[in-house]
């Protein structure tokens, strides 16, 4: 098939051969067993080449539908049968939330990809990941702003959490937030000092675990991402009477295309946590 289309968009017997990488007394035998299988010829031959009659150029039809759908099949089960070792990176916040549908996903459609999970902080994931001791690395905004290279992942909402029946008494707000330097602690002050509420911060934790803590006991109310929230057994999201907070933004960063284990990685990543534009 490759030889018919070759000789039928190029003319020459010649520059087919050096298309497809044959000799011209090879190409020209292919072109005629061909014709003999389909009895009938396929090309008209003159001493300027070969042009295809209009048998040759539905055969180079077939041909062209045939070798298309065979690179699909092709790149779909090299793809399938990917095996090898990802490091990956993910933070302790969002990028854990959608790690088990990650893991199961991987599992099921590329049982020989090893993911070797590493946690962390941004920034630290960010060090690691310019150092190439990770091939990938989930990264929130939390810290920083998100490199510019990054796969702009789907955003998060932010949403203010607290424990069972806890109920908003008015007066200064007790919350838990993360320490000086978190994007998403300032977005949460700027965001009660615009609705005019008081606060007292009961619980500084760089640590999500720690916010978490300090709002399943009852200490205070912790601004973090919706998905993390939906997580945690014991924490409600408050819906009422405290402004609206901002979203998070995740990127992937990492040489996505190093090889085919890494770059089917991040297609699924891709597809688990989804992909949008950061503007």
């Amino acid at each position: 098939m490759r030889v018919v289309l070759a000789v039928s968009e190029l003319g020459s017997v010649r520059a087919a051969a050096d298309a497809v990488g044959l000799t011209p007394s090879a190409v020209s035998k292919q072109v005629r067993r061909v014709e003999d299988q389909i009895g009938r010829a396929l090309f008209v031959r003159s001493r300027s080449g070969l042009a295809p009659n209009a048998e040759g150029q539905a055969i180079a039809g077939y041909a062209k539908r045939f070798l298309d759908l065979a690179s699909e099949m092709g790149a779909r089960f090299d793809r399938e049968l990917v095996a090898g070792r990802v490091r990956l990176g993910i933070t302790d916040d969002v990028g854990l939330a959608k790690m088990p549908e990650l893991i199961r996903r991987c599992a099921a459609i590329h049982p020989g990809l090893r993911i070797e999970l590493t946690v962390g902080h941004s920034s630290e994931l960010r060090d690691l990941s310019s150092a190439r001791s990770l091939d990938l690395a989930i990264l929130s905004d939390g810290g920083f702003e998100l490199p510019s290279d990054a796969i702009p992942l789907s955003s998060v909402p932010l949403v203010w959490i607290a424990g069972a029946g806890w109920r908003d008494e008015g007066g200064d707000l007790p919350i838990a937030i993360s320490d000086e330097g978190c994007r998403w602690r300032a977005a949460a002050l700027t965001a009660l000092q615009g609705a005019g509420r008081s606060y007292d911060i009961r619980c500084t934790s760089p640590a999500m675990s720690g916010q978490l803590s300090a709002a399943r006991v009852g200490l205070a109310v912790a601004p973090v991402p919706a998905t993390v929230a939906a997580l945690e057994a014991g924490l409600d999201a408050v819906r009422t009477s405290l402004p609206d907070l901002p979203k998070c933004h995740l990127g992937l960063v990492g040489d996505v295309a190093a090889n085919n284990a890494v770059k089917t990685t991040a297609d699924e990543i891709c597809h688990v946590f989804g992909t949008e534009d950061l503007a």
